[in-house]
């Protein structure tokens, strides 16, 4: 197989999603570039009285006033153009470290509301850059245990419809609560069977976390 071919069989690598939570994160980012931009007006505003106060001392003829005047724009423009990178860069750094709040949270939300489904989600590992590794790391743990408990609850109420049934031969008003029961212990154990525990590690282990490769 050529590797154009082989290339051309492999799924697509997923798009990275810089906002993830649109409006916190542009919140954030916007409130950032707006602190530049008033660091950056403070700062103009300083340089331009320093400034004043530094050309009212020179002679007053036309010659220095032109020269005044054109040093004057091109401080000012000099002056707008660092405000507006300065905000820029403020404005994305916010994206960018909202980013790595917002991406574990709305993981978090999606596994939540597979929970809510009546099924178990298939973990992923979160990136070396993000942050709460060590909420997302007990909200992992909580997840297991909800598994291991569901998988002994199933497993007892699996053993009671067995016995159940064997005693339905002298107790045949049973049968219906016999169904029912079966039918919540079948629904149980698809729910630990349809989307399985990936055991994959944190960027930083816990302690007696197995660890494995993604």
């Amino acid at each position: 197989m050529s590797e154009a071919s082989a290339a051309a069989g492999r799924p697509p690598a997923p798009r990275r999603r810089y906002l993830v939570d649109r409006g916190f994160q542009l919140k954030y980012a916007l409130l950032m570039a707006g602190a530049g931009l008033v660091v950056a007006a403070v700062f103009g505003i300083w340089l331009h009285q320093a400034h004043v106060q530094a050309t009212a001392l020179l002679s007053p003829d036309a010659e220095t006033r032109a020269l005044v005047e054109r040093s004057d724009r091109l401080l000012l423009g000099a002056f707008v153009a660092i405000a507006l990178l300065l905000a820029a860069s403020l404005g994305l750094l916010g994206v960018v470290i909202t980013h790595r709040v917002a991406g574990p949270v709305f993981v978090m939300g999606h596994y939540l509301r597979v929970l809510a489904e009546g099924r178990f989600p298939r973990m992923r590992t979160l990136r070396r850059s993000d942050e709460l590794k060590l909420f997302f790391r007990n909200f992992l743990d909580a997840v297991d245990s909800m598994k291991v408990r569901e998988a002994r609850h199933t497993a007892v109420l699996e053993d009671a419809v067995r016995r159940m049934r064997a005693a339905a031969a002298v107790a045949p008003e049973l049968a219906p609560s016999i169904d029912a029961l079966a039918r919540a212990a079948q629904e149980r154990r698809a729910a630990l069977a349809q989307d399985d525990l990936e055991l994959t590690p944190l960027s930083v282990p816990a302690p007696g976390r197995k660890t494995g490769s993604q």
